[in-house]
């Protein structure tokens, strides 16, 4: 093949950045608050840029810590307890980076599958019922990375109940939230019980990755904690780009922005599911995601991953290792991107990724 399509990570396409705006906004930042963005600062982030978090989220904004990404802030609070203390129930298939976090903490890590008939939390009673001990359930309520699925509001009121009943935190990773491209927005665990709950959420596919600026919403026993391993490790995040991602905000773009973002993402949502059901439907399930970035695809074959990914590149496909978003197993389980596509490597791509499941080698 003379071009490899890669169905690989969710990186967004240059065309979804705002060059002039951000130019702008840098520009105003450094005017503006010169001092404040290029002095050692607290670790917890440009404080105009909480408040303005603070009030879209009806938070306190001392609760809110704005790192270098969500997954920091998320590793400042992991990293806060002694290590091999914690035990952390997920959702699996989960995000693979947290994984690693987890894995890097020593914690002891208690999956809940995730199929396309939803979450099943019945390990997480089975454990609970024992009289286990757990610290926090880890979940991508909205647009789930990597299936593309949505808890339901059902569901997320059995795991707040939990929560409150056996007084352990969820953390809940929302980066895909405000991308939704069809029906309406459900309540979120945060919105539920803000009071029980850890919300993360990130600027990277709202604005641009290459920023860093990511937040998370804590309950107020973990604040310091987090905040005093954050002032251990870096001292302070970049509050210029923070303060860019302020001046973004503060003019009314980020709004303006996410109406272009959905109109682009939701195309290519729509073009990869026309391509799933013209293609891959004798090869795989999924579920057909109201936003995000992603369709998690379980094939129905036995594969094995390393073969997989081996065979897909001899069709000119790139995938990722489906194994790296489980403690175990995951051969039979493939994310497919559709953020970065253009709708002619989309159709092909998934063409490709039917003809390779087609001839895997019995």
């Amino acid at each position: 093949m003379d071009t490899i399509i890669e169905f690989t990570r969710g990186i967004p396409p240059n065309k979804s950045f705002a060059f002039e705006k951000l130019s702008l906004c840098a520009k105003e930042a450094l005017t503006n608050y010169p001092e404040k963005i290029l002095q050692y600062a607290k670790s917890s982030g440009f404080l105009p840029l909480r408040e303005s978090l603070a009030e879209a989220h009806k938070a306190n904004p001392e609760n809110i810590i704005v790192g270098t990404g969500s997954l920091q802030v998320l590793d400042s609070l992991l990293q806060s307890y002694p290590h091999g203390t914690l035990r952390v129930a997920f959702e699996e298939p989960t995000y693979d980076r947290t994984v690693i976090q987890l894995r890097r903490v020593n914690a002891e890590l208690l999956p809940c599958p995730l199929s396309t008939s939803g979450l099943d939390i019945s390990p997480l009673k089975a454990a609970l019922a024992e009289g286990k001990k757990l610290d926090f359930f880890y979940v991508v309520s909205d647009f789930q990375n990597p299936t593309g699925s949505v808890m339901p509001l059902e569901k997320r009121q059995e795991l707040v109940g939990l929560a409150r009943d056996h007084g352990f935190y969820i953390v809940e990773d929302l980066p895909y939230r405000n991308l939704r491209y069809n029906d309406e927005s459900i309540p979120s665990c945060y919105d539920l019980a803000p009071e029980q709950t850890c919300m993360m959420s990130s600027f990277s596919k709202l604005v641009a990755p290459g920023l860093r600026v990511g937040f998370m919403i804590l309950p107020e026993p973990l604040v310091k904690r987090t905040a005093q391993y954050a002032e251990m490790t870096f001292i302070n995040p970049s509050y210029v780009d923070q303060a860019m991602v302020y001046e973004f905000i503060k003019h009314g773009w980020l709004e303006e922005h996410m109406e272009f973002l959905k109109s682009l993402y939701g195309h290519r949502r729509d073009v990869m599911a026309e391509a799933l059901e013209a293609h891959l439907r004798p090869y795989a399930e999924w579920v057909r995601p109201d936003g995000g970035f992603f369709i998690g695809s379980f094939v129905k074959q036995a594969v094995e991953a390393e073969k997989l990914m081996k065979h897909a590149q001899s069709h000119g496909l790139k995938l990722t290792d489906g194994r790296g978003f489980y403690t175990r197993g995951g051969d039979q389980f493939v994310r497919l991107p559709f953020c970065a596509l253009e709708d002619d490597q989309i159709h092909e791509g998934i063409a490709r990724l039917a003809e390779t499941l087609r001839s895997y080698p019995a």
